[in-house]
């Protein structure tokens, strides 16, 4: 599994995912199978930084398979078996 990093730019507010740490050579947000399969993880190390985002810093050109814009960020509670999204429970979106 691929091992991310929360960024969060002081200068423009905008939140992405970096990949820290890709779980194969070449592998990234396009490849690998942990990302959007519905099971939850541990959180990402998060870390303020002074300068732009990689959409505000280069008009959107950056590669998607490393970086991605978080678009909403969100508290959530959950109630049931488990954390994932195919565990029985009831989710709370605040």
């Amino acid at each position: 599994m691929c091992l991310t990093t929360h960024y969060i730019s002081r200068n423009c507010g905008h939140h992405w995912l970096a990949i820290r740490q890709p779980c194969w050579p070449g592998y990234g947000f396009n490849y690998c199978n942990a990302f959007g399969d519905g099971v939850a993880r541990e959180p990402s190390p998060e870390y303020e930084i002074l300068g732009l985002c990689p959409a505000c810093n280069g008009s959107g050109r950056y590669d998607y398979n490393l970086v991605r814009m978080v678009m909403n960020v969100s508290d959530r509670c959950r109630w049931g078996i488990g954390p994932s999204r195919g565990d029985a429970g009831v989710e709370c979106v605040v």
